[in-house]
């Protein structure tokens, strides 16, 4: 697991036999070679965006049409057959076979080949309480769940920028016709640092995405899990989300793919600072988030500050 997120523990081999993403129910092992775990990043899968229904296995998009609602092509995604490490140590590793993965308008689906005709996990539109998307190894996880459902998808860090569209067009979605209070606007630096021009530059795109309702923005250093030199973390609160963005360990661009938490404020039950831990309670889905004790307690309190999302107009 990720160190924003923070749930792996070590083994008694120091962490290097450690499963810190454990397989689906789909994934199945497979022993690999010396050679072949050389570059495992060469396996794992890279989003391929389809021009038309014939790209896609037969009867598929009926079927996450019929499941999830209205789905174009430019929300839907194919996933090659491949395969991740789950430990550490880049040992073990599980494949899956080819996978398609839809966000429609009333569900996000994922269909798995040789799991029968219809889709894996469903998560309802307007159950969608958390959006992930983390760095796991030498890989990329995105997780978008709900109380009772969740769907999760493994793939290539350099596939990143195939899902801008569809994951910008999601929080669209779930944001809900809401408009929740902003205590101020602006980007505020926690503790002795400065801020970064590259997150400068984060910080004016979640602020534009806000557009007149504005944002308050908190800037940190967040402790390095592996004793690495601490790294920036980035909590903004808007009209409609909370947002959570950090930098993961050893990526020597990750400040540009930071790991990111998303939750519609009209689902977000709570959130309160427990030691260095930010945890937020969002349509019965807990998550606990690394941020060191001063980012986490400005965080809470700028969260508690703002009380919850109301009813607003409509969005054009």
């Amino acid at each position: 697991m990720s160190w924003l997120l923070g749930t792996g523990a070590p083994d008694a081999d120091a962490g290097r036999r450690e499963v810190v993403d454990a397989a689906e129910s789909w994934e199945t092992p497979v022993a690999l070679s010396a050679e072949q775990r050389l570059d495992p990043l060469a396996r794992i899968g890279r989003f391929v965006p389809p021009t038309s229904d014939a790209d896609l296995p037969p009867g598929v998009q009926r079927t996450l049409r019929f499941t999830c609602g209205s789905l174009p092509l430019d929300r839907t995604l194919l996933i090659p057959r491949s395969s991740r490490p789950i430990d550490r140590s880049c040992r073990r590793h599980v494949t899956t076979r080819l996978q398609v993965l839809g966000f429609g308008e009333r569900g996000s689906g994922l269909w798995v080949e040789g799991r029968g005709r219809d889709p894996v996990a469903i998560v309802p539109i307007d159950r969608i309480a958390v959006i992930e998307d983390v760095s796991v190894l030498c890989y990329r996880r995105l997780s978008i769940r709900a109380a009772d459902a969740r769907l999760s998808v493994r793939y290539a860090p350099d596939a990143h920028p195939h899902l801008a569209g569809p994951i910008a067009w999601l929080r669209r979605r779930i944001s809900g016709d809401v408009r929740g209070a902003v205590p101020w606007q602006g980007l505020h630096a926690i503790g002795e640092t400065t801020i970064p021009d590259a997150w400068r530059a984060i910080a004016g795109l979640v602020t534009a995405e806000a557009g007149k309702s504005g944002a308050s923005l908190l800037f940190g250093r967040v402790p390095s899990c592996d004793g690495g030199s601490p790294r920036g973390a980035l909590v903004a609160l808007t009209a409609t989300e909370l947002i959570v963005l950090a930098e993961p360990n050893g990526a020597s661009a990750a400040v540009l793919t930071p790991q990111a938490l998303v939750m519609p404020r009209r689902l977000l039950q709570s959130a309160s600072a427990e030691d260095d831990r930010l945890v937020t309670r969002s349509g019965g889905v807990e998550r606990g988030v690394r941020l060191g004790s001063r980012l986490t307690a400005a965080a809470a309190e700028l969260i508690d500050c703002a009380g919850p999302a109301v009813p607003g107009m409509p969005r054009a």
